[in-house]
C-alpha cells in the first residue's frame, strides 16, 4: 500500500479511469480527494462493524460489542493508515476529529448515552468520555498495526472489554 505522500495525481487518475479535468471537477486537491476516501473508509467500518449484530443485555455491553467489532475492521492495514496514520497527518488533527464526530465519535457518544441512561455508568462529561472511548480503541488498533511484537487479538480485546467494563456504576 502507498501512502498519501507517494501518491502521485496521476496513480489516483489511472485507478479511477478518469481524466485530470473531471478529477479537478470534483475535487482542488489531492488532500480532497484523500478526504472523500477517509470518509468512505470511515462510514464503511462503521456499517462492516454494525453487520450481524443485534442488541445485547444491555446499552454497555452494546456499547463493548461495538467497540469491538470496530476494532475489528479497523485492525485490517489499509483501514488503520488511513484512518488512524494518515488521517490526521493529511488533514490536520482538527478536520480528522471533526470528520470522526459525524461518524466513530457519534456512535461512542450514542452508546454512553445510552448505558447512562439506563443507569449504568456514570460520567463527568459524555464527549470527553465518547472521545477518551474512541481513543482508546484508536490506540489498541495502532498497536496492532505498529507494535513489535503485535499484541495478539485477544488481548487487545480483553484489554478493551475490561477497560469499558470498568465504566459500570457499582451496584
Amino acid at each position: 500500500m502507498t501512502g498519501f505522500e507517494d501518491t502521485h495525481t496521476g496513480d489516483i487518475l489511472a485507478s479511477a479511469g478518469v481524466s485530470r479535468g473531471a478529477m479537478y471537477h470534483h475535487f482542488q486537491s489531492k488532500r480532497d480527494v484523500f478526504e472523500a476516501v477517509f470518509i468512505t473508509v470511515s462510514d464503511e467500518t462503521i456499517a462492516r462493524s454494525a453487520l450481524d449484530r443485534s442488541a445485547g443485555p444491555s446499552p454497555l455491553e452494546d456499547l463493548i460489542e461495538a467497540c469491538l467489532a470496530w476494532l475489528r475492521v479497523a485492525r485490517e492495514p489499509e483501514v488503520a493508515a488511513i484512518l488512524l496514520d494518515e488521517g490526521p497527518q493529511v488533514l490536520g488533527w482538527k478536520r480528522a476529529r471533526d470528520l470522526e464526530e459525524q461518524s466513530s465519535l457519534g456512535v461512542m457518544k450514542r452508546g454512553l448515552e445510552r448505558a447512562i441512561e439506563a443507569g449504568e455508568i456514570q460520567v463527568g462529561s459524555l464527549d470527553l468520555t465518547a472521545r477518551l472511548v474512541n481513543a482508546l480503541v484508536a490506540e489498541i488498533a495502532l498497536s496492532a498495526l505498529h507494535a513489535d511484537p503485535a499484541p495478539r487479538a485477544q488481548e487487545q480485546e480483553l484489554a478493551l472489554r475490561a477497560f469499558l467494563s470498568g465504566l459500570r456504576t457499582p451496584a
